[in-house]
């Protein structure tokens, strides 16, 4: 091939791929010229629960309530914390609360009075959700 042709090809190469990946006649063939050009690199953490979860109830004659304490995860992942609770031995009915915040480690609920609880904290990012904590309770009042 003279000069002239190769300087040619040289120039014109880059536009020519992606309409070579078009018109390839299968997905994998395209997915393989693809991939043959582009380097990827990959990371991974772990999203782990938080820990020390304990608690604290105040229980009155026509309110209760109960703090709940937890030691945060030193990963900078966590965002924040998924709390959730079943009464008298169900979750039934009960809506798992968000908490915002990673360096958050306490929370005040309302409680009934006659109810039993069992409470799980799990630290999130994003859509993720690590294992759940080991449980706090049951308590009631």
């Amino acid at each position: 091939m003279d000069r002239g042709r190769c300087a040619l090809l040289h120039r014109w190469m880059p536009a020519l791929v992606p309409v070579a990946l078009l018109l390839a006649s299968t997905p994998a063939e395209a997915a393989v010229s693809a991939r043959a050009s582009a380097a990827a690199t990959f990371a991974s953490a772990t999203l782990s629960p938080p820990t020390g979860l304990s608690f604290t109830k105040a229980c009155g004659t026509t309110s209760s309530t109960v703090t709940l304490k937890w030691t945060a995860k030193s990963s900078t992942y966590a965002t924040g914390y998924l709390l959730t609770y079943t009464v008298n031995g169900s979750s039934a009915g009960t809506t798992p609360q968000t908490v915002t915040g990673r360096t958050t480690v306490t929370g005040t609920y309302p409680i009934t009075n006659g109810a039993t609880y069992v409470v799980t904290l799990a630290s999130t990012y994003r859509n993720w959700t690590s294992p759940n904590s080991p449980t706090a309770g049951p308590f009631g009042c």
